[in-house]
């Protein structure tokens, strides 16, 4: 490129007119200027062409196409470090985001409605759509019978998505990825839905189920029972307009909001992957910690004559003893006792004695007999444990000392103890083993294959 400072110099200096209309011409054409350099350089003195070369043409040069040089950096390029954190979107394979539909909110009477980048509502019935600022938080209530979104009434389901998918919509100010669904129930409350794919859907499980600080195996171990469990039991909430709850009665489940990288990659690692019996998916049922031996099915939600898949029989387990609740105790009184059952619709009097009947193979309490000032009330263990408190009585695998009006507890283990221990599964993942064979312990005979 030419220097103009230079060539003004170099004018100022001149005295000669060819000179001085050279030097103009340079701006115009380089090269050309070079050629009528040399020519008049046989005229001028010596001084004056050492002058002319040395100051022209140090500055005004045609431009030299740059050597390449390739310096190996010391630490790695930034598309290389960036795998480290990438978000799930972009290391899932997409042919697995199967979509399903999580209710996170039911029975809400409004929501508070956000998005990190604009986004978009679509009316469900006429499927048009209204463009909205990321810049508000706004309350979405129902009004006779009708969603209100600001100033707009919708009668049907509207659905909520942001214009760039890498941003996530806000319900109550936590973030989820994919759509989220308004329904109205019952004309009065709303439903809130997250309609996501499966794989993203299980970034947001994990790590309410397990740490995602345990042994990268027993992750994806959890990974792939999480993800089975989900399609095993899709439309479990078909009548209220999603596929699975966000609580414990399904999965617990907490949105983008709930993610962690290590966890994050145990689904990766796994995408797609499921396990089968006999070519049929099963239900991968787990728990935190069995105590020392995992349950068969049919002794906690049912009879004894029921028939017991092979791959939900129990197991010993001697690898959850670093589980703080391996060990466990609790005490009620009498009246808490009764207060709590009847709670729960039982009809029961002043209860005057309790006691455990039978044991399972894996020394879980078969039944409760609870004799009080009307009769005796049998119940299954299972039962007794949900209507006292499941993180209370922590487990059916327990004894019971009376003194005094109290029950004493001494139990081990939290959870049914059906399936997979899952401080267990971190126990084997420490001692060297893989998620598959981990898989294979606790669901006998079963298979991983990839989702279609």
């Amino acid at each position: 490129m030419v220097n103009f400072k230079k060539v003004s110099f170099y004018k100022s200096m001149s005295k000669n007119l060819k000179i001085h209309e050279i030097a103009s011409s340079l701006v115009r054409n380089d090269k050309k200027d070079v050629v009528i350099a040399r020519s008049i350089a046989t005229k001028q003195s010596k001084l004056f062409i050492i002058f002319y070369f040395l100051f022209i043409f140090s500055g005004c040069a045609v431009p030299q196409k740059k050597t390449k040089v390739t310096v190996k950096p010391e630490v790695p390029v930034v598309s290389e470090r960036m795998k480290e954190t990438l978000i799930p979107e972009a290391i899932l394979p997409q042919k697995s985001q199967r979509i399903v539909k999580i209710g996170i909110f039911e029975n809400l009477s409004q929501v508070t409605i956000g998005a990190e980048d604009d986004f978009v509502i679509t009316d469900t019935k006429t499927g048009k759509e209204t463009e909205m600022s990321a810049d508000n938080a706004y309350v979405v209530k129902i009004i006779d019978g009708k969603i209100i979104f600001i100033k707009k009434q919708y009668q049907f389901p509207i659905k909520l998505n942001t214009k760039n998918p890498k941003y996530k919509i806000k319900v109550g100010g936590k973030r989820y990825r994919g759509n989220i669904i308004l329904r109205i129930k019952n004309k009065k409350r709303i439903t809130v839905i997250n309609e996501v794919g499966i794989e993203d859907y299980l970034c947001g499980v994990m790590t309410k189920e397990v740490s995602p600080d345990w042994a990268i195996e027993s992750l994806k171990a959890q990974a792939v029972v999480a993800r089975t469990f989900a399609i095993k039991n899709l439309n479990r909430h078909y009548e209220s307009g999603f596929d699975l709850c966000s609580q414990t009665h399904c999965q617990v489940y907490g949105g983008a909001d709930s993610e962690d990288e290590r966890s994050d990659n145990a689904v990766a690692d796994t995408a797609g992957e499921i396990l089968v019996y006999n070519g049929g998916i099963i239900n991968t049922l787990y728990h935190s910690s069995c105590g020392g031996h995992t349950e068969d099915i049919r002794n906690v939600w049912q009879d004894s004559k029921s028939p017991n898949p092979e791959y939900l029989t129990g197991v010993e387990c001697g690898f959850c003893e670093d589980d703080r609740w391996y060990n466990w105790t609790a005490k009620y009184s009498f009246a808490a006792i009764a207060n709590n059952l009847r709670a729960n619709g039982y009809k029961i009097k002043d209860i005057k004695r309790i006691k455990a009947v039978g044991y399972t193979s894996s020394g879980r309490v078969k039944e409760i007999l609870i004799e009080h000032s009307k009769g005796n009330l049998w119940l299954a263990s299972s039962r007794f444990r949900t209507s006292m408190g499941s993180n209370v009585i922590r487990s059916t695998n327990f004894k019971i000392k009376l003194k005094k009006n109290v029950v004493y507890f001494t139990g081990h283990g939290w959870g049914h103890g059906v399936g997979m221990c899952q401080w267990g599964a971190k126990g084997m993942a420490e001692k060297g083993w893989n998620y598959e064979k981990i898989l294979k312990y606790y669901y006998r005979n079963t298979e991983i294959k990839k989702l279609d």
